[in-house]
């Protein structure tokens, strides 16, 4: 019940929101957030799980990522990125909505990528000879990917999951692979170091804070914290409804910045989830989310499974900047790994895969 609160909580809010249009949107989004639970549930109980499925399923997703990562650089291609004809701004731009059939906001595929990598180490040793060179070339292509696209809230929330497996798994990993890690990734940072610099920068420019910049991402995020702040503040307790959100920032900024989205997808959410959540339902929805993260992250860790405290803690840093319950990709990807995890330990202790001598 828990698990599937927050759909619950986001409907009784359609009672007082303005925007009934939206708010049905919007549950509809977050639909998978109460189904799956349940479905997850209901198999966990019926179902012995098997480590070959879930290694099928690591697979599965592994090289569909990899599939995805190479139709972005064939599209990037087409668009004269690569000859020089076109910016890097202006191919990222066309990513979400001109590439038929596989349109995703940077972001979100981004976040596709980033789980891809999480699965590496938990299929790495099934592979032999040229296999395995294979396996090298397509993780290769996964990280220029996550670069070429640079965003800083998944690069962020990547960090400190990777630390924790690192040290975890340290001595299993040994010295030559981490070197060849740390190498690969301080090519790829030299390569693409202009972006890097010029995005990690605005975090740390004092203008992004001073004045309200629409092209500078850290600046229009901090101006639109501020109003969704100062709306929390008015109504702590219930929140306005999950349809009000996005037309509430709209109209700060306009009368706050003079910043005006012509076009109704240019509006902006909270750009937080947990500050969104608040924003959209109150302090009691925010509270059952609370609760939702902490008994996920409590069962990864009683279980002792790394990729499982990984994927929450990923999915916890993420949230720290972005919406991503808000759109369809990041809600089925919560959703599906976190609740698939946490009722198959129900269902049967330790189920996942022991990477590299008995390490979790």
């Amino acid at each position: 019940m828990v698990l599937s609160s927050l759909v619950l909580i986001y409907a009784i809010s359609l009672l007082y929101t303005d925007n009934m249009r939206i708010g049905l949107k919007r549950i509809e989004t977050g639909t998978s957030l109460f189904v799956l639970p349940w479905a997850f549930y209901y198999l966990g109980n019926r179902i012995q799980w098997d480590g070959k499925h879930l290694k099928l399923l690591f697979h599965i997703y592994f090289w569909s990522s990899i599939f995805y990562a190479i139709m972005i650089v064939v599209f990037f291609w087409t668009l004269g990125y690569y000859q020089g004809e076109q910016t890097l701004e202006y191919s990222l731009s066309y990513l979400d909505g001109m590439l038929e059939g596989y349109s995703q906001h940077p972001i979100y595929a981004s976040m596709i990528f980033a789980i891809a990598l999480f699965f590496i180490p938990y299929i790495y040793d099934q592979y032999r000879g040229f296999k395995k060179v294979f396996l090298s070339l397509g993780v290769i292509i996964l990280v220029y990917v996550l670069f070429l696209l640079f965003r800083k809230g998944v690069m962020i929330a990547l960090i400190l999951p990777a630390i924790v497996f690192i040290f975890k798994n340290r001595k299993a990993i040994g010295n030559t692979k981490l070197i060849l890690l740390a190498s690969v990734l301080i090519t790829f940072s030299f390569f693409f170091k202009d972006k890097i610099s010029i995005r990690l920068g605005e975090v740390f420019a004092k203008t992004s804070f001073e004045e309200v910049d629409i092209e500078n991402s850290t600046s229009m995020r901090f101006a639109i914290y501020e109003c969704v702040v100062e709306d929390i503040k008015q109504s702590p307790i219930t929140g306005y409804g999950i349809g009000d959100g996005y037309d509430l920032i709209a109209t700060c900024l306009k009368d706050k910045h003079n910043i005006v989205f012509k076009d109704s997808k240019q509006k902006k959410n909270a750009h937080n989830q947990y500050l969104g959540i608040w924003h959209y339902a109150g302090g009691l929805g925010l509270l059952l989310f609370m609760i939702q993260l902490l008994i996920y992250f409590v069962k990864a860790i009683s279980s002792k499974n790394m990729l499982f405290v990984q994927l929450v803690l990923f999915f916890s840093i993420l949230m720290l900047t972005e919406n991503i319950l808000d759109r369809q990709t990041g809600v089925l990807l919560f959703a599906l790994f976190l609740n698939l995890f946490f009722f198959m330990h129900l269902a049967q202790p330790n189920p996942f895969l022991k990477v590299n001598k008995g390490n979790e």
